[in-house]
């Protein structure tokens, strides 16, 4: 099992946090609010619109950070999107953990300097709790 500290968590939206259908990913509700006052965003490949409808549909909330392809001028693999959201959440590109799904969407985390989680089917691997007013990630076997 491997523990780390973050400052801020940022998620893909598709596969990640919302399916094929429209609806919240399992654990994810769960993901989501043991994050607590944990500064948190989305970056995905969808538009605005079609972005906060997902997150509509799926009953999750809007994340304080949203970057979605109407934001920046280059798509995943480039890490423009995640570079931007931790600018904006004013987190060090190092201090952030991105949970991606897609093999460009990690390429890009990683290249902006931040630690990706792959999240291939569901939460039941990933434990997120809040700790000293930091993010902690433990991976693994259920806990």
């Amino acid at each position: 099992m491997v523990s780390s500290t973050y400052e801020a968590a940022l998620f893909d939206l598709f596969g990640t946090l919302v399916d094929g259908r429209g609806n919240a990913c399992a654990g994810a509700r769960r993901v989501l609010d043991a994050l607590g006052t944990t500064p948190w965003a989305i970056v995905t490949s969808c538009s605005h619109p079609l972005a906060a409808e997902l997150l509509r549909r799926a009953e999750l909330p809007e994340p304080p950070v949203l970057i979605t392809a109407d934001d920046v001028s280059r798509s995943k693999p480039s890490p423009e999107g995640y570079l931007r959201a931790a600018r904006l959440l004013e987190v060090a590109p190092e201090r952030c953990i991105v949970f991606e799904d897609s093999g460009s969407g990690l390429a890009a985390a990683r290249a902006a300097g931040m630690r990706a989680v792959s999240v291939l089917s569901g939460w039941e691997h990933i434990e997120l709790a809040v700790e000293s007013g930091e993010l902690r990630v433990r991976e693994g076997k259920t806990l």
